[in-house]
């Protein structure tokens, strides 16, 4: 799923053209789909009702503080991953459960954070 702050037709053009198929639009969350925007938990919240699924049955991947507390107020475990330049403290004191400091380390970690989610 895919849940955004943006309601930019071409971002979710360009998400459909690198990865067709992987997303559908009746399962994403949008700028045009809440009242309230991250930091508040709705997006999240809305897209666990779109999925069907409970808070402890998803995970949030976030690169942004707001972000990251959105989906720690919808009670989500909520991974962060520096992608710019902010100290990653910030991300942690934001609500993240866990931190990595690029898309390059997550990926490389995956299998491992995949295990530790099944022991929680």
């Amino acid at each position: 799923m895919v849940v955004t702050g943006s309601g930019q037709l071409s971002l979710l053009e360009r998400l459909e053209h690198n990865f067709p198929g992987m997303f559908h639009k009746e399962l994403m969350v949008t700028a045009f789909d809440v009242k309230y925007g991250k930091p508040n938990p709705e997006p999240y919240l809305m897209a666990l009702k779109k999925g069907r699924l409970k808070a402890d049955e998803a995970v949030v991947i976030e690169n942004a503080p707001l972000g990251v507390e959105a989906g720690h107020k919808a009670g989500i475990f909520t991974i962060a991953v520096n992608t710019g330049p902010l100290d990653g403290q910030v991300l942690l004191d934001s609500g993240a459960d866990l931190l990595f400091p690029s898309m390059q380390a997550l990926c490389n970690e995956w299998d491992n954070c995949l295990i530790h989610l099944d022991s929680i």
